[in-house]
């Protein structure tokens, strides 16, 4: 920025003369404030809530809270804490040819300290509880073990390092007042900043790819392990808003139009850790799926509404026994209405003969329903 003269109102004077020649805006110039608050409102509330409901699931179980319950907690205050800076940045949100230079005012070096600062620890927290969280899932394989010792380490070294630097170079000392020269000073963080933006694409990518030889070698159907690789693959946005965090990082080294800039980058860095948080706590999810879901009214319709649709019925006889052309189920008891079974059997050899494995659901005559599924074995003869 040029030496002005002494005396000049900065409120009229723009950071950068606009590149079409026209004259500033700065009353009703495009601003990105607005996208900066729905990404980290909308975001944090959804975080918020997939925290909450893993809190509840592990309370339900009485599973005493782990490390990765902790941090993925911390990773949400700090986040939070940095949303509510940047959604009050908004006279800095514009092109800069639309931004007065008195916009960098004392009020705005304080929110960018506090961004600086919370920026590594909140991100630290957030990828740590992952790791931890594959820790507690995968701890017999030593070499995974290795692998997340490895990885947590550089991560503490990469986030943590621009703290004592956001503190030496980012505020005032021995009693100078907040003003523009620490803006100068605080570009000393831009390269940190840049290997913390690199280290990021990396440890998204490693979260990603960690687990996946493990996941491919459980003993589960294909779907399943698909499914569970689909739960981490979430971490694929986080690596998307890595690689924009670091493109819009370098706009604003390179000075033109850094105003803009920023703002995209607030935007970018919330998706990414609020979409780490997703990631750790989509785990949970799916036990809330199996524990808490399946068990309410609802669940229960749902699945005997499909159940009905799918299967073929069967009236009962005196004994209650259902018969086909292959094989027969003897059922103690009788006054049963209906008898549904599923044609969809799971084969297993037993001896000299093979099993299967189906789901009978039965529906009593009296005043209530039997909805329990009971497993009958089917033997067919070779």
């Amino acid at each position: 920025m040029d030496a002005l003269p002494p005396g000049v109102d900065l409120s009229q004077v723009p950071l950068q003369e606009n590149p079409s020649g026209a004259p500033p805006d700065f009353d009703g110039g495009p601003s990105l404030i607005a996208a900066v608050r729905a990404v980290g409102i909308s975001l944090g509330f959804i975080a918020l809530v997939l925290i909450v409901l893993r809190l509840s699931i592990w309370y339900r179980l009485k599973r005493p809270l782990g490390l990765d319950d902790a941090f993925v907690v911390i990773a949400f205050a700090l986040a939070a804490g940095y949303t509510g800076v940047v959604c009050s940045t908004e006279s800095v949100s514009r092109h800069a040819w639309d931004t007065p230079i008195s916009a960098l005012d004392e009020v705005y070096l304080k929110k960018l300290f506090v961004t600086s600062l919370l920026y590594g620890p909140m991100l630290f927290f957030a990828k740590a509880s992952i790791l931890i969280l594959y820790h507690r899932m995968f701890r017999p394989e030593r070499w995974f073990r290795v692998c997340l010792y490895i990885t947590l380490a550089i991560l503490f070294g990469a986030y943590w390092m621009t703290v004592p630097l956001c503190f030496n170079y980012c505020m005032p000392h021995n009693g100078a007042p907040w003003e523009l020269s620490i803006l100068e000073n605080c570009n000393h963080l831009a390269t940190p900043g840049l290997v913390q933006a690199a280290v990021n694409i990396a440890a998204d990518i490693a979260i990603f790819v960690l687990p996946l030889p493990i996941v491919l070698n459980l003993h589960l159907p294909m779907g399943k392990k698909i499914g569970i690789a689909a739960i981490f693959a979430t971490g694929f946005f986080a690596l998307v808003a890595s690689a924009l965090t670091v493109y819009y990082r370098v706009r604003i080294i390179q000075g033109f139009d850094a105003t803009w800039a920023g703002a995209q980058t607030f935007i970018c860095i919330q998706a990414e850790v609020y979409v780490s948080i997703f990631v750790a706590c989509m785990p949970s999810l799916s036990r809330m799926w199996k524990v808490k879901f399946k068990e309410t009214k609802l669940y229960g319709s749902l699945k005997s509404f499909l159940t009905a649709r799918g299967k073929t019925t069967y009236k009962s006889t005196d004994k209650g026994t259902i018969s086909d052309s292959v094989s027969t189920v003897g059922l103690q008891g009788s006054a049963y209405q209906e008898i549904r079974y599923s044609t969809d059997f799971t084969v297993r050899p037993k001896g000299r003969e093979i099993y299967k494995m189906t789901t009978v659901e039965l529906t009593s005559t009296r005043n209530f329903s039997l909805r329990d599924v009971e497993e009958a074995e089917i033997g067919v003869s070779r």
